[in-house]
């Protein structure tokens, strides 16, 4: 049986990441109050003298400590799994397309109002929102809730959550206001794009599944044919050594347990995730399957 695998791709929720912290660096050093001025999202201002960059660049700019660790752990955690569920290259145009509606949003109801707002709260929850409809709705049905990242998110939130309350009071800042209003565009709006994009989500999902049951009930007709002992060991032993000349060295142990690990992986974040050597493991298994 061929197996077609393309090597790791790139994640693009990784490198939008890396796009915004670099943003947030280089503003922070080059002078916080003046790059508000400057990009924040003040709706008076795009209203009135049509500055129409800040529907754009206020997630550029760091509110706080805790908006960035719930940001880093939304986008490196949570991200290269949701985008896996997006059609090619929509996943990247649908946070473009996220940062202009809050812009819109937030400059259309208070279009009058003169005050600067900035931060990534809204991206992380639009993130965090798609990931858990995407997994209690479509993943839960074929395989077991990661309970693990349950744990860490809740923890992450309410962190997020404490740190930005004790700043808005300590220091008199409109901290709680901004990040509770940019999180409920993000719920709101990731709601939607959920809606938009079930469907495919849902078909994609299910391919996959169906592939790797078909790849297991294979490999188990493989392993049912040599159920004798003395086959077994000649069959596999020859095997094995016909071919260790015209293969790569791999060092992954050829063991059920590491097979159903990469299987598994397969399901939760597709084929392209794979690693070279986890590739090469697969072929080696494939060719019994022929």
């Amino acid at each position: 049986m061929a197996m077609e695998l393309r090597h790791k791709s790139i994640s693009f929720s990784r490198v939008f990441l890396g796009f915004i912290l670099f943003f947030h660096i280089f503003f922070y050093f080059v002078g916080g109050k003046e790059s508000d001025k400057l990009f924040a999202l003040n709706p008076q201002l795009v209203i009135y003298e049509i500055q129409i960059w800040r529907l754009f660049t206020f997630p550029l700019l760091s509110l706080s400590i805790a908006e960035v660790f719930l940001f880093i752990y939304s986008f490196w955690v949570l991200g290269p799994k949701v985008e896996n569920c997006f059609r090619k290259n929509y996943y990247l145009l649908s946070l473009l397309l996220f940062i202009f509606l809050q812009g819109f949003l937030t400059t259309a109801l208070f279009g009058k109002e003169k005050f600067y707002l900035v931060g990534t709260e809204g991206l992380s929850f639009y993130l965090i929102t798609l990931y858990y409809l995407i997994y209690f709705r479509i993943v839960s049905q074929y395989e077991t809730l990661p309970l693990r990242n349950m744990v860490q998110t809740a923890l992450v939130i309410c962190f997020w959550l404490m740190a930005v309350t004790l700043d808005s009071f300590i220091y008199e800042r409109n901290t709680l206001i901004n990040s509770f209003s940019f999180a409920i565009v993000g719920i709101f709006i990731g709601t939607l794009s959920y809606l938009q994009n079930r469907s495919f989500a849902t078909e994609l999902i299910q391919q996959r599944y169906q592939d790797f049951i078909l790849f297991r009930k294979k490999l188990e007709e493989f392993e049912s044919e040599f159920d004798d002992p003395d086959i077994a060991n000649t069959s596999v032993n020859s095997s094995f050594d016909a071919s260790s000349k015209e293969t790569k060295t791999i060092n992954i142990p050829f063991t059920e347990e590491n097979l159903n690990k990469i299987l598994d992986k397969i399901i939760e974040k597709g084929k392209e995730s794979l690693t070279e050597e986890e590739v090469d493991f697969l072929k080696e298994y494939s060719k019994k399957v022929k």
